[in-house]
């Protein structure tokens, strides 16, 4: 029997028989090897179960379990670079949730609003409104109201809603089902929606980018019996037809949330292309374009005059952000502590950006790297201010499921809120900061504080 946070699967090797490289171009043979491994949540570890006996010699060519499991997992975040047709260590977490039970084939509820837009099988995806019979579902319109709630909080109000969805095509998005996700996905106040069940899908969902759902159901009827509150201004820009950034950096200036602006662009609403857009790579879409935007003006201020470091903790993620006289820099460093999600060991990443911006993907740090930079960002264009940024996070082993990255961006907001220590030298500031963290050794993996030790004047320092 597997308890609580455990969860059972078979991991396949092919291996080349005869190769010198570990991703040859021309395989012919292959060696075929069975693992058995089960994944326990609570002791943050891999039990290999593989059997004595085996098709051909153990053997892992260049790869290990540690490797496999170990580091990659916190890489990964669920995406599943195993092969595995789920992430385990997501599976087990499931175990965590809320159960919710369907006694009908008839659910009248509200959506906060709120849709979600699967990404496996693209552009075949599952997609639809997240619908809840739990009234209180109301109180998370935007994740920014759910800040400062605890982890039981979090999920029994999220693990409420339902996926209400289907297959749909995101490149040629029609139906009733594509109509209500808009309407839905459009209103600034909640809706209420009637479900007639088809049959239930899949169990609840855990997502690295977006908070815990519900199960999914397939539903046979949908009705949106509210009148969506839609703001003159979006269905202007829709009209319009405009370029899906140039729509989401205007709403943004005119006033609308980062989440709602996720919604729209997730529901297909906004380009002159109408498609729908996987709610996880919406998230980082639209944090990274509003965050361009605001970097544009940042540039032209002048430089913050004293070293400024600012810290928040919130799910046991805790944030150590400096904001160093300079021109503008953006540096992202994250240590996924032993036990905390992901980590069955202690795992350090990091993603940097010169003045000049990145021109890739930060595959270190992945979607927190673009939500923390924008709240960052907001705070320095209030100030009509620049600064290199340092931003150093520690995931602790309270931070066991993951709920999004709203977490970060949040939690970040809310750092630069508090008032600022000051400092005059870096060595000073990085003294303190070591002195709050579990791991001494980040400040060796920062280009930034590499530059400014080996670009500055021993003054800097002293």
């Amino acid at each position: 029997m597997l308890g609580d946070g455990e969860v059972w699967t078979s991991l396949i090797f092919l291996t080349p028989v005869s190769s010198k490289t570990e991703m040859p171009h021309k395989i012919e043979f292959f060696n075929f090897y069975i693992f058995h491994l089960h994944y326990n949540l609570a002791a943050h570890m891999w039990v290999d179960n593989t059997p004595s006996i085996h098709i051909q010699k153990l053997k892992f060519y260049h790869l290990s379990i540690k490797y496999v499991f170990g580091e990659l997992c916190v890489r990964c975040k669920g995406r599943l670079w195993c092969g595995l047709p789920k992430c385990p260590i997501l599976e087990a977490a499931k175990s965590y949730l809320p159960k919710l039970k369907i006694s009908s084939d008839s659910l009248f509820g509200i959506s906060p609003p709120s849709i979600f837009v699967g990404r496996h099988n693209y552009p075949n995806v599952f997609a639809g409104p997240l619908v809840s019979e739990d009234n209180h579902a109301r109180e998370f319109s935007d994740t920014s109201a759910l800040y400062g709630k605890d982890m039981q909080y979090i999920l029994r109000k999220t693990s409420s809603l339902l996926r209400a969805s289907t297959e749909i095509n995101v490149k040629k998005p029609n139906g009733r089902m594509v109509s209500a996700t808009q309407e839905i996905a459009m209103s600034i106040k909640p809706l209420d929606t009637e479900l007639k069940i088809e049959k239930i899908g899949t169990g609840p969902s855990l997502d690295t980018f977006f908070y815990p759902t519900g199960p999914r159901v397939i539903p046979r009827k949908i009705d949106v019996v509210d009148n969506p509150n839609i703001p003159r201004k979006v269905d202007n820009i829709v009209d319009e037809k405009i370029k899906a950034n140039s729509a989401i950096i205007e709403l943004y200036k005119y006033g609308a949330s980062v989440d709602y602006l996720q919604r729209l662009l997730s529901a297909g609403i906004l380009g002159h292309d109408k498609k729908m857009v996987p709610t996880r790579w919406s998230i980082t879409a639209v944090d990274d374009a509003i965050g361009k935007a605001l970097m544009s003006e940042v540039k032209h201020f002048e430089t913050v005059d004293k070293i400024e470091y600012y810290t928040n903790s919130f799910m046991g993620n805790e944030f150590h952000i400096l904001l160093i006289p300079g021109t503008w820099e953006y540096e992202m460093l994250e240590t996924w502590l032993k036990g905390a999600v992901y980590a069955s060991e202690t795992v350090i990443g990091e993603d940097y950006e010169p003045f000049g911006g990145r021109k890739n993907y930060a595959s270190q740090i992945t979607g927190a790297y673009y939500s923390a930079r924008l709240a960052v960002l907001e705070h320095l264009q209030s100030r009509k201010r620049q600064a290199k940024v340092l931003i150093y996070r520690e995931i602790t082993p309270d931070y066991k499921i993951p709920l999004g990255v709203w977490v970060i961006r949040e939690t970040v907001r809310h750092a630069m809120l508090n008032k600022p220590k000051n400092f005059e030298t870096m060595n000073d500031v990085i003294s303190a900061i070591k002195s709050n963290t579990r791991v001494k050794s980040w400040p060796s993996k920062s280009k930034i504080v590499y530059n400014l030790r080996h670009q500055r004047t021993l003054d800097f320092f002293m």
